[in-house]
């Protein structure tokens, strides 16, 4: 699944990620480390969402497509509610617009900075017990160990409280 952060502008970048993977691919050169990773031997990626990527690259094949949305302060329903303010308000730009509205540019910023430094590890799930039926019956698929689940006839409660 893709992993997107925004940008104080309104544009999606693909966030980074930090995952082990295992080269299937022709020998290359970790940048990070700066040695040599054969064919089937494990590595650490660190960079760009490869799923995000491969969906900018969905959009164009070229490559030349680096981010998907478009800057907010170009948008329309955003112009036509600021021209609606700027007539009830009287407001001078789309700066003491946004002022008004609460938006700072510099903590906008820092705040895609922070988000932008975050690496997304994506883990294998962990497996875990299957879930015994909770409603009773019994396993008859294994001739001679039928299996009990779950409580026959009155919970334990009900016969203690009689």
């Amino acid at each position: 699944m893709p992993s997107w952060i925004t940008d104080q502008d309104g544009k999606w970048h693909p966030a980074k990620e930090k995952v082990a993977l295992t080269n299937y691919g022709k020998r290359f050169k970790d940048k990070k480390t700066g040695e040599w990773v054969n064919t089937g031997e494990p590595y650490i990626y660190e960079g760009p969402c490869r799923a995000a990527l491969f969906e900018l690259w969905q959009i164009d094949k070229t490559g030349a497509t680096t981010t998907i949305g478009e800057n907010f302060r170009q948008n329309t329903e955003f112009l036509e509610s600021f021209a609606k303010a700027r007539q009830a308000f009287g407001f001078a730009n789309v700066e003491d617009y946004l002022t008004y509205l609460g938006y700072d540019i510099a903590k906008a910023k820092a705040d895609f900075e922070k988000k932008a430094s975050v690496l997304a590890k994506h883990e294998l799930p962990k497996k875990v017990e299957e879930i015994k039926k909770l409603g009773g019956g019994s396993d008859t698929a294994n001739p001679g160990k039928n299996i009990k689940y779950g409580g026959f006839g009155e919970p334990q409660e009900v016969e203690l409280a009689k």
